[in-house]
């Protein structure tokens, strides 16, 4: 069989649903459940796939490489890579990770929590497993096409094709049909010589433009290549994406299982104490990494997990042995030495953008003319200090300040 039952959330807890031959490509049949409303197993028994559609505005996915030795630290890791792109609070948005992929590389989704959680709680009894969750974004993306711009009647979907390089900003994702004017020109820049395909309804040209039809999204989602599915971060959990439905398998020997259940626990207990002495001794270890970190650079701005702190100590060690140096520890390095001399200036926090290999840094002032000293030693030392403006606060004078070198 190749039948794809392809889902698409609507307002008010509706699903758009649809089945699609993905070998011919063709719609077999579709419709749409209101709120409460299930598939019926005529509908369904033929399908062997499940796709589902989520709203690329409501999705930021990137690609990028996660300095992580294990699954767990590249969740732990992905929040803190994404969180200066996305406009919302991190408390308040999932981001997953997906599979790591040959490059190195993961594409990476940022959603709102309480949405996803909505969606999932919906979606989730209607699907047939293996299920795979995709932005309507990605599946709009041309296959050669550098960028793509699709007119999806509501709002423009964009897609970069994910082996070029872009500055910043998400891999695909969707703009309001009515601000698409203002930003087609960085959205074109950012593909940089590379064919653009565009929905011919949107009435662009140009030497390197290809138009492309409207074509149906679940004709697209399905014939998406399943590589590209299974790389995709498992936003429904990875229960979903297994085709092997364990509870109807344990149950006729649920007898069985319990007594071997009981067996493994056993032998488990002889090896806890091994177990549980390994776990301490790695959190142990994990914990002086990072207490080691914030005792050299106590005034990073972030948290830190263990493999970043090992990362960022050795090349620290390096730069200070002549071995090798890199722009963000020279950054440190200098603005070290730039505010030893002084004990009217605090440094609240830092933030470095390897765009521009600058250095963004938040202090308070005893007085206005701290700055002025400090734009004097910054001088003697060579480097390059740009105002970013003070403002009298509760603490001193709060002021920001750019550290480059020259």
């Amino acid at each position: 069989m190749s039948l794809d039952l392809i889902l698409k959330p609507g307002p008010q807890d509706s699903v758009g649903w649809s089945v699609v031959d993905r070998r011919t490509q063709a719609r077999l049949r579709d419709g749409r459940l209101e709120a409460g409303e299930t598939l019926d197993a005529a509908t369904v028994g033929s399908v062997d796939r499940t796709v589902i559609l989520l709203p690329g505005e409501h999705v930021h996915l990137s690609r990028l490489a996660i300095p992580a030795r294990s699954e767990r630290e590249a969740r732990q890791a992905a929040p803190y890579l994404v969180e200066d792109e996305i406009a919302a609070r991190l408390a308040d948005t999932t981001v997953l990770p997906g599979p790591r992929a040959e490059d190195d590389q993961r594409w990476v989704a940022a959603i709102d929590a309480a949405l996803l959680s909505q969606w999932r709680e919906r979606l989730a009894p209607l699907v047939v497993r293996p299920a795979f969750v995709v932005p309507d974004s990605l599946v709009a993306a041309e296959p050669g096409a550098a960028l793509t711009l699709y007119d999806r009647g509501d709002a423009v979907l964009f897609a970069y094709d994910p082996d070029i390089e872009i500055s910043a900003g998400p891999i695909a994702g969707a703009v309001d049909a009515a601000l698409f004017g203002a930003v087609i020109q960085p959205l074109a820049q950012a593909a940089g010589s590379g064919e653009i395909a565009v929905s011919r309804s949107l009435g662009l040209t140009g030497a390197n433009f290809r138009a492309i039809g409207q074509g149906e999204m679940d004709l697209r989602a399905s014939a998406m290549a399943p590589e590209r599915l299974s790389a995709l971060p498992r936003l429904f959990g990875e229960a979903l994406v297994s085709t092997m439905d364990w509870s109807a398998l344990i149950w006729p020997l649920r007898r069985p299982v319990l007594m071997a259940a009981g067996l493994l626990v056993a032998f488990c207990a002889l090896l806890g104490g091994e177990t549980v002495y390994f776990r301490l001794q790695a959190a142990r270890f994990e914990t002086a990494t990072i207490a080691q970190f914030n005792h050299a650079i106590p005034d990073f701005g972030r948290s830190v997990i263990a493999a970043e702190a090992e990362r960022f100590l050795s090349e620290r060690v390096a730069r200070l042995e002549g071995t090798g140096s890199s722009a963000f520890l020279q950054l440190l390095a200098a603005l070290d030495d730039l505010t030893a001399e002084s004990d009217r200036i605090r440094i609240d926090h830092v933030r470095f953008d390897p765009t521009r290999d600058a250095l963004s840094v938040g202090a308070t002032y005893t007085d206005f003319s701290d700055f002025d000293a400090l734009s004097a030693r910054a001088a003697r030392l060579g480097l390059r200090l740009d105002d970013g403006g003070a403002r009298e606060g509760t603490s001193g004078i709060e002021g920001e300040f750019v550290v480059r070198l020259p």
